[in-house]
Parts: structure tokens; sequence; C-alpha cells
């Protein structure tokens, strides 16, 4: 039997073997197929490629910002040096594989150190915004600190279980109860809804009543009103009107067309509007009262009447505008008119953002009130429809004074 040493382990009637190292007995690799130089260099070759993906693996640990993310890695390639089939010097791989797993577990230990601090800190932080009143708020904080808690690894092993469960327990219970305050303020909110439409249907006792026992009975229905309590504003508008026109009492129906000549009113506005006859404000308060007394009963009627109004609200404004001209440029009446319409269009722009503003404010306010307690959603109604004509009547001045020759 003919026995040959090479360097980390021997030939044996034609079969290589590996010497023993650490915990590993010696062990068959292969054969000798060729020659024994061409096997042995295969095989020295082979442990050099393992060398060189320890080599690697260093590297990678040393320049990643997340050393901790390697030691699986680093644990498979340790087990395989038990099994691989290469001839070279085992047992100084497996020191290095052994310190570079104790500097990683080192690492990941202070690393999970940190991470319990920051999840106890994250823990403290997500109780105190469940406990918010404001849910909308509440919410939003809990989602930041939630994807906080998730970027952050894992903490102590013996905290783990403890945090992760005290953590998404709060969570759980903060929508539990969002979700059971909702459902039991859509309840409320459909009672109260019922309580509006028994008033409404209330209103119906007025029709027998009269003098001071109707203005009593008025009088209470409106504070019964004010007492029922918050529903949406898309809800509650709509019954709200219905509530005060029931509370109005019923105007006698014309019986005959009021003797006023509407054609040749919106004629005459038409010719003040293109500029081809002069006006005045007394002529506008004479056509108004006119207005006042048209009263139609078919739709197109009522439209033209509406129409007739907007264009006095358009030349009223227009005067106004010109009275701001004239006092903050002198010489106005004396400019050309392409100078005129300059400045109007720039007083006009001026004047529509501004009550543009002043509507943004009005509509923030109308979501403070969803019922008309102290006369605040009335108030700020009223207010809104105002602001939007005059921001509509300004934009239709503003066409027209920009389509002027």
């Amino acid at each position: 039997m003919s026995e040959k040493e090479i360097p980390f382990g021997k030939i044996k009637n034609d079969k290589l073997f590996l010497n023993s190292w650490g915990k590993n007995p010696e062990r068959e690799i292969g054969e000798v197929r060729e020659d024994e130089d061409t096997s042995v260099n295969y095989f020295r070759e082979k442990y050099e490629e393992l060398v060189k993906k320890i080599s690697d693996l260093e590297t990678e640990i040393e320049e990643s910002q997340n050393k901790g993310s390697f030691l699986m890695k680093l644990k498979h390639l340790k087990t395989q040096l038990s099994t691989h089939d290469g001839l070279g010097d085992y047992q100084v791989l497996e020191d290095r594989l052994v310190r570079q797993e104790s500097l990683l577990e080192d690492i990941i230990e202070k690393n999970r150190e940190r991470n319990s601090e920051i999840k106890a800190s994250l823990l403290e932080e997500i109780k105190a915004s469940a406990e918010k009143i404001n849910w909308k708020e509440a919410t939003q904080e809990i989602h930041d600190i939630k994807a906080r808690w998730i970027k952050t690894g894992n903490p102590k092993e013996e905290d783990h279980e403890g945090l992760e469960e005290a953590f998404w327990g709060v969570i759980q219970a903060f929508f539990e109860k969002k979700k059971d305050f909702y459902e039991d303020k859509k309840r409320l909110g459909e009672l109260r809804k019922k309580e509006y439409e028994a008033l409404i249907e209330r209103t119906k006792t007025l029709e027998n009543l009269f003098g001071k026992a109707k203005f009593e009975k008025i009088a209470e229905l409106k504070q019964a009103w004010r007492d029922v309590g918050n529903i949406p504003k898309e809800e509650y508008d709509p019954l709200f009107r219905t509530f005060n026109q029931k509370l109005k009492p019923r105007r006698p129906r014309v019986s005959s067309q009021p003797s006023v000549d509407i054609s040749e009113i919106t004629n005459q506005l038409s010719s003040f509007v293109e500029s081809t006859e002069s006006y005045n404000f007394k002529k506008l308060d004479e056509i108004k009262n006119k207005l006042k007394g048209f009263r139609p009963n078919d739709p197109d009627g009522k439209k033209t009447k509406s129409d007739a109004f907007n264009k006095v609200q358009l030349l009223m404004e227009r005067d106004f505008i010109d009275k701001l001209a004239n006092k903050r440029f002198k010489n106005f009446r004396e400019l050309d008119k392409t100078k005129k319409r300059q400045i109007r269009i720039g007083i006009l722009e001026e004047l529509i953002n501004r009550d543009q503003t002043d509507l943004d404010k009005y509509q923030e306010n109308s979501a403070n009130f969803s019922t008309s307690g102290s006369g605040g959603l009335g108030f700020i109604e009223k207010k809104l429809a105002q602001q939007e004509i005059k921001i509509k009547t300004k934009k239709q001045l503003l066409e027209l004074i920009r389509e002027e020759k």
C-alpha cells in the first residue's frame, strides 16, 4: 500500500486525504485522476476559492453600516469548513470566522440593547397618543410611531415578546375604541336626525294657532331645535331650511300677474351694462323697487327676475370700482380708455383676492358649527352666501371690463 505526505494531507492508494484539524478527523476528499500534481493543485485551488470567499465577506462586513446582517452568512460559511473538499489550513479559516462571529454578536447585542431602549420609548409615546381626545391627531401620531417601530431592529431577546405584545396591544385597543366611538356617534346622529324630523312634523300645530299662542309655540320649537345637538352639516342644512320655512307665515298666492313690464326692465339694464345708456343710483333704485313687486310663479319668470337683480348688483359694483379709481387716481377721468381699463382690472383683481380670503375664513369657521346653537351656523351661512355672491359679481364685472374695446 503506497502512501505519500503532501502539505495539509496525503495521497494513499491514489486517493487524496485532508489531515485532521481541530475536532475534525482525517477524511478522504478526492482521487488522483490524471497525475498527482494536477489533482493536488485542483484541491489547493478549491481551498483558495474558499479563502477568497471568506476575505470578500470580511471586506463586506468592514464596509457595511449594518454589520449584524452578515451573521447568518458567516455562520453558514463556518459550518461548510468541516465538509469542504480542499487542501489548506482550515483551522486558520475557522479562527478568522470565529473572531468575526464574536465581533458581530457583540455588535448585535449592543444594537439590541439600544433597540430595547428605543422601543421602550416608542411604547410610552404611543400610550400617550392613544389617550388623546382628538382622534385625527392621535391616529396620525400612531401611524408615525408604528412606522418608526417597524424600522427599529429587534430588541434584546428577553425584552422582545413583552415589548411587542404591549405595543401592538395599545394599537389594537386604540382602534377598537375609535371604532366604538364613531359607531356610537353614528347612532347618536341618527337619533338626533329623527328628533329634528319630529320637530319639523310638530310645526304643523302652528296652522291652528294665532297671535301670542303662535308666537310662544314658535319660540318653544326653536329652543327645542337648538337643544337637539350636532349632526353632520350635509344632513343638518336641508333639515334646518325646511324647519325655517315651516315657521314662516304662508304668503297669499298672487292671483294676477303684477303690472311690471319685465322686458322693459331687462332691456334697460342691458343698455346700462353695455354702456349704451347712462345710469345713476337713483335709476338703479327705481328698477330694484319694480323688481321687488314682480312676483312670477313660473320658473322662467323667476330666472328673469334673478338675472335682473344680478345685473343691478353688477352695475352698482362697477360704479363702486370707478369711485375707488377716482379716489386713488386724481386724474382718472382724464385718462384714456386703455389706462382706465387697466386700473379697473387691477382694483377688481385686488378686491376679488381680498373677498376670497374672507370667504376662506368663513368656510373655516363654518366647520366649527353643525347646529344653529346661539345663532352661530345661521350667521356663518349668511356670510358665506353673501361672500360667494360678491365674488361671483366681481368676476362677472372683470370679464366685462376685459372684453371692452
